[in-house]
């Protein structure tokens, strides 16, 4: 029922706080007071199986199931105790994460509901540190501090100093939605993108951290820093290599929005253009079937966010062999959705707007009609429009991502012979079952 658009927000008004403090909180194992850790029992994995489809029924109710008193405290202990236990391919995990996925979508609009709506995007800044530890990159390879006048440092330091201050002062005082945000959730997301097997599961890590560095926010950007102080940009790097095209998604998406970061933005162009070259339609058929609109757009916003200010990252995909699979997408009207074609369009347009880089391209064979599309700079903002923070390939992406519960220990009869079970096995006859459905529209 859960899973039905139209009574999504009836079974959160009316049994939110039943299945929460009746299922979730007494069997997640969180609360010392109650009975004991039973997360991994049928009736905790269905009842958070219903809070997975209906956290993803919009604002309204991801507010109801953040401000659901200690829900959120009860799903993140479920993951660290699964993580623990080393039992993190089931259903129950799943289910929690997704759920933390979802209520982690436009985290910001807690503050501001209307945050996406301005016309900036914050750059994030590097926090000078006397860490020697801050010199090596994440890819397990030294990296030369940029030196960092004294004007920057502190611009550098009054951008964090509200936040870090209430941090510190309420730092055992983190209770309810705030722990979806706080830096120390990206360990759960890494160790399930590390060790989980389960796609499902592993699509709503990804998207977990796709969402959280979405937003423009102090916690987006100190979680954007988190993912790569905890060696989180080669694990996500590495899922680019994987078949599931849906985890592929969400891995590059997560990147795109990491990249945001320039500490970030210089790890990826340098480590992982090669990987999201290879994830590009090359005109090979059988290479080519797996990959969806979706991925190829995610794919080709991460590139566009590297090598927009930094030839040598376009220097980086050319040697990649890019520019190829740029053309063949960008010439593909008829395979390829408008979103995908105004992409690559704007990558190629970006690569050649890198001057140094011309008479390179030039003795390649490739002409300036090669990287200029008419039917995109007619759409185009001249002369800046790789760069222009409103265009749609330079904001952050979120999304919720799939959200649908299913129970596949439930055998499903094909249509036409269709029953409904009931609880206790009896079963219920098509005249019944209509007259059920009749009673919900009209209660409804």
């Amino acid at each position: 029922m859960s899973s039905c658009e139209d009574i999504k927000r009836s079974i959160i008004d009316e049994a939110l706080a039943a299945i929460v403090c009746n299922v979730i909180k007494p069997h997640s194992g969180w609360d010392p007071v109650c009975c004991g850790d039973t997360c991994f029992s049928t009736v905790f994995r269905n009842a958070s199986g219903v809070l997975r489809n209906v956290s993803s029924a919009g604002e309204h109710a991801r507010g109801c199931l953040r401000n659901c008193e200690h829900l959120v405290e009860c799903l993140l202990y479920v993951v660290r105790a699964a993580i623990e236990k080393n039992n993190i391919g089931n259903k129950t995990v799943e289910n929690c994460v997704c759920i933390l996925r979802n209520l982690s979508y436009r985290c910001q609009e807690v503050e501001d509901p209307n945050y996406d709506k301005h016309p900036f995007i914050t750059q994030d800044r590097a926090i000078p540190s006397s860490s020697k530890g801050e010199n090596l990159g994440c890819f397990g390879t030294s990296k030369k501090k940029k030196e960092v006048s004294a004007t920057e440092a502190l611009q550098d330091y009054s951008i964090s100093t509200e936040y870090s201050k209430s941090s510190v002062t309420n730092s055992q005082m983190n209770k309810g939605y705030e722990q979806l945000w706080q830096p120390e959730v990206v360990q759960y997301y890494l160790s399930l993108l590390q060790s989980c097997s389960n796609p499902e599961t592993l699509e709503a890590a990804a998207g977990a951290i796709q969402n959280l560095s979405a937003c423009y926010w102090q916690p987006s950007i100190d979680i954007r820093a988190t993912v790569r102080k905890e060696k989180g940009l080669p694990i996500l790097v590495e899922l680019l290599r994987m078949e599931v095209d849906r985890v592929v998604c969400a891995v590059a998406t997560a990147l795109r929005n990491l990249a945001i970061d320039q500490r970030n933005k210089e790890l990826i162009g340098k480590y992982a253009m090669r990987d999201l070259v290879q994830k590009l339609p090359s005109g090979n058929v059988q290479h080519d079937q797996n990959t969806s609109d979706d991925t190829i757009t995610a794919v080709l916003a991460t590139i566009n966010e590297v090598i927009k200010k930094n030839p040598e990252f376009s220097r980086s995909l050319l040697d990649a062999g890019g520019i190829d699979r740029l053309m063949n997408i960008s010439r593909r009207k008829e395979k390829y959705t408008s979103c995908v074609i105004k992409f690559a369009s704007q990558v190629l347009y970006t690569m050649w707007q890198h001057h140094e880089l011309r008479d390179v391209y030039k003795k390649n064979g490739w002409k300036e009609q090669d990287f200029i599309s008419k039917n995109f700079t007619a759409h185009s903002t001249p002369p800046s429009s790789p760069n222009n923070a409103n265009n749609t390939l330079n904001r952050p992406m979120a999304s919720q991502g799939r959200t649908r519960y299913e129970d596949r220990t439930i055998q499903r009869a094909p249509s036409s012979s269709y029953r409904n079970n009931d609880s206790s096995g009896a079963v219920m006859s098509n005249n019944e079952s209509a007259l059920l459905s009749e009673m919900v529209r009209k209660q409804l």
